[in-house]
């Protein structure tokens, strides 16, 4: 049975932290088969919102829908049946540190299909080879570099291959050719499979290379949902410094606080500090 892409849709969603909304009242709707990119400053609540949508953090208010379910009120095994087909990308890999790449690519099949062990490790090799990591089956998370650790995660994401995948700062921490390396693959893996991809980000670039749809968050609120096109016409001026990393103008100097004396330091390193400066 081949399963099509849903949509989401937010309807008036509140999420946070006990009783502090960090995110509140949001209403748009991410749609299907295309990637969906989150983003705003820091502290905006762009992984909260994720976590919200995913169920991880109850909804203080409002309703999630993911195609025609609402999230938020399912339960059981039809709550179940939709977590098998959905796929997460965590920030920093989420590896299981006791298992090798194998195995930690394996667990969901293992856990969640009754298909043979043989049938497993063709499709672990597979989405392996997917993200270049296929000559590193027996390696475990701490001899793998970051980027690799990022690419394994990204492998077991899509081992179930899930209809909705979800990417927490995917491009956080790697280099420029990772990170372009990184955009095309999502790029081809939403042409070859047709998920709807929702990804947090505070890249810029990532976005302008892969985005379908912008919601740019701040202050609690969605400041922005549409598609780039309409982002990058935007009007909005904090929306134009915002895509231009333009700092707010200050009209006071941050840097008020005079310098450290190496004199307080408690050990006595004076002829030392001289003896740096030569003849200056």
């Amino acid at each position: 049975m081949k399963l099509k892409a849903p949509d989401i849709r937010l309807e008036e969603l509140t999420v946070g932290y006990t009783e502090e909304p960090v995110v509140q009242d949001l209403s748009f709707t991410l749609p299907a088969g295309k990637i969906s990119m989150i983003v705003g400053g820091s502290g905006s609540g762009k992984s909260t919102l994720l976590k919200g949508i995913l169920r991880l953090l109850p909804p203080m208010d409002g309703k999630v829908y993911i195609g025609g379910q609402d999230v938020v009120s399912l339960k059981g095994r039809p709550f179940d049946c939709l977590r098998r087909k959905i796929g997460v990308l965590f920030q920093d890999g989420a590896l299981l540190g006791s298992l090798n790449l194998r195995d930690n690519i394996s667990l969901p099949l293992r856990e969640h299909t009754n298909l043979k062990e043989k049938e497993i490790q063709d499709i672990v090799l597979g989405k392996l080879s997917l993200v270049g990591l296929e000559k590193y089956l027996d390696l475990y998370p701490n001899e793998l570099s970051g980027g690799m650790r990022k690419r394994a995660g990204l492998a077991r994401a899509m081992v179930m291959d899930p209809i909705l995948l979800f990417c927490d700062e995917p491009t956080s921490g790697l280099d420029p050719i990772l990170s372009a390396e990184l955009d095309q693959l999502l790029l081809e893996m939403k042409e070859r499979y047709g998920m709807t991809m929702v990804v947090v980000s505070h890249d810029l670039e990532s976005m302008r290379n892969i985005a379908d749809y912008v919601v740019v968050l701040g202050f609690g609120d969605a400041l922005f949902h549409g598609t780039l096109e309409e982002l990058e016409n935007t009007k909005d001026e904090y929306l134009k410094r915002f895509l231009n990393r333009v700092a707010e103008e200050r009209k006071t100097t941050r840097l008020t606080m005079p310098t450290l004396d190496v004199g307080r330091l408690k050990l006595d390193c004076k002829d030392f500090f001289e003896s740096l400066q030569g003849d200056q």
